[in-house]
């Protein structure tokens, strides 16, 4: 008995010993540690503490926004009766409230990152450097504050003067852009880049590309405003040689870097501020513009390319819609049931349905083939706010219906007819541009219905991005892969879409490129 309690004793000697020691050891390491807590609880505290102080800044952000926001969209429509004052008020407040936890949340998010990172970076050094000082404070506030800034100016730097901030201009810069964004989503600087990516896109199975020439000028509200003229003379000679040619040559260029059966992106305000001045007064194109404009499309119906007219900004959009149709009434006409010249509808907008009906209604009247590129919207920063649908569920619906109608060749409740007695829907072809996989499959299941029941189809592809939304494009290779030879399927098409050109001019247009095929 006495030998198993001197065991036990032992045992509770050691037991307390470890206890000792551990306590000991914590102690220590809180003495040790920076703010006397050690890496593992202070980077979950600091991350927490940070994440609740950006969720009150950002309720407080978020909440006033969305009021002056909800305020701004209904002061048309007042209620008039307490019964809708009560309604006005209690959706109003939703709103807010809505509005200030997501904006909490997402500045929450940010913050407690940023946070994270700092103490991060602030303990890898502490290790390596084997000693906790200032130094290595100093050195994570740098890290984290040099990132923070390449990440907030990577969007401003197309539009820097500054040769510092320019691409083109600065080596450094340049290299950076070119080995991590531009290489995401860029196409290459010259034809041989160029075709190396295509020639990689169409090995995995994709069955063409949209290309785009990177240049482009997007106006504030401002600049909309005050465009003018070149005039004549010297001025007008100085917008041909330094605007409108180096346009002209880039997109001549990007229709010969493109295959039979792809399709060319063309962006009207590339051409500079004659094109500019012309499509905001809804004028016809100057000369010189339409003589580059008619030599662009000739090689590409040449060729058997098929060209986008890109949408842009309200300010310019009624002017490339005429223009579209014109150049539509001039090449889809050659071809029945062939279109060379799309236009891009954004579905974004509520206008959209009317614009496009007016479009199919001229087609069916004047005997040629639609092209449509459909797109959620590009140019949500730069359109007026209410000529946008109020909600994104709006914009889905709108979405999803016009292309509903359009892959049936049947007007309905979204888009619908300029008038009772039109009844004919015209031939189309489509590009359907969106990253939102539950529209995708949306007409997937359609087609295929259509091709089970042996019903005509139209021409349809589907487009995304290139280095987004590869999820929604691998899906479409991969069914397109499996459905070839296969009758009563629909096998789709997919296309990737791509920009070309320098790493400042590609800074200038993907924002909208991104927008657009969302």
């Amino acid at each position: 008995m006495s030998s198993l309690s001197e065991v036990e004793e032992a045992e509770k000697r050691e037991v307390e010993a470890q206890k000792a020691w551990r306590a000991e050891q914590f102690k220590q390491r809180r003495i040790d540690s920076r703010l006397s807590f050690p890496f593992e609880m202070r980077l979950p505290v600091a991350t927490s503490i940070s994440f609740l102080a950006g969720m009150g800044l950002g309720l407080s952000h978020g909440s006033q926004t969305a009021g002056l926001r909800f305020r701004a969209e209904h002061a048309h429509k007042l209620p008039s009766t307490s019964t809708g004052w009560y309604l006005y008020h209690k959706s109003k407040n939703y709103h807010m409230a809505m509005g200030g936890v997501k904006e909490g949340i997402k500045m929450g998010a940010r913050i407690g990152f940023w946070t994270a990172g700092f103490f991060s970076i602030e303990e890898m050094f502490d290790r390596y450097r084997g000693t906790k000082d200032f130094l290595n404070t100093v050195i994570a506030s740098l890290s984290v504050a040099g990132v923070f800034s390449v990440w907030t100016i990577t969007s401003k730097l197309a539009h820097e003067t500054s040769p510092i901030l320019s691409p083109d201009a600065n080596p450094i810069l340049r290299f950076f852009l070119k080995h991590t964004f531009y290489r995401q989503f860029c196409a290459g600087e010259n034809a041989a880049e160029v075709r190396k990516t295509v020639h990689g896109l169409k090995n995995l199975g994709f069955k063409g590309v949209i290309l785009g020439y990177a240049r482009e000028v997007v106006l504030d509200e401002n600049q909309a405003g005050n465009l003018t003229s070149c005039g004549d003379y010297e001025m007008a000679e100085a917008c041909i040689r330094k605007e409108i040619t180096p346009w002209m040559k880039g997109t001549l260029e990007t229709v010969e870097m493109t295959a039979p059966g792809d399709f060319v992106a063309l962006k009207f305000t590339g051409a500079g501020s004659q094109a500019l001045f012309d499509l905001s007064q809804q004028a016809d194109p100057s000369p010189a513009l339409k003589e580059a404009i008619d030599s662009v499309c000739d090689l590409a119906a040449s060729r058997g390319v098929r060209l986008l007219f890109d949408a842009e900004q309200q300010a310019v959009q009624a002017g490339i819609d005429a223009w579209t149709l014109n150049y539509m009434r001039k090449y889809n006409k050659k071809t029945p049931g062939k279109a060379v010249i799309y236009g891009t509808y954004q579905a974004y907008l509520k206008a959209t349905p009317s614009v496009l009906a007016s479009h199919l209604a001229a087609a069916r009247k004047e005997g040629f083939t639609l092209g449509v590129k459909l797109v959620r919207g590009a140019y949500l920063g730069s359109d007026p706010r209410h000529l946008i649908h109020d909600t994104k569920t709006n914009t889905d619906n709108a979405y999803n219906g016009i292309a509903a109608s359009l892959a049936r060749r049947e007007y309905g409740s979204i888009l619908q007819p300029t008038s009772a007695e039109e009844t004919i829907f015209p031939s189309v072809n489509v590009v359907l541009a969106g990253h939102n996989h539950a529209s995708v499959r949306k007409i997937q299941a359609l087609r295929t219905s259509q091709a089970e029941k042996g019903e005509q189809q139209i021409d349809l592809v589907y487009a995304q991005l290139q280095g987004m939304a590869d999820e929604v494009s691998c899906d479409l290779v991969q069914a397109g892969l499996a459905g070839e030879g296969e009758k009563k399927i629909d096998v789709p098409r997919a296309y990737k879409y791509l920009v070309w050109g320098t790493t400042s001019e590609w800074e200038g247009c993907h924002g909208e490129g991104v927008g657009e095929e969302g």
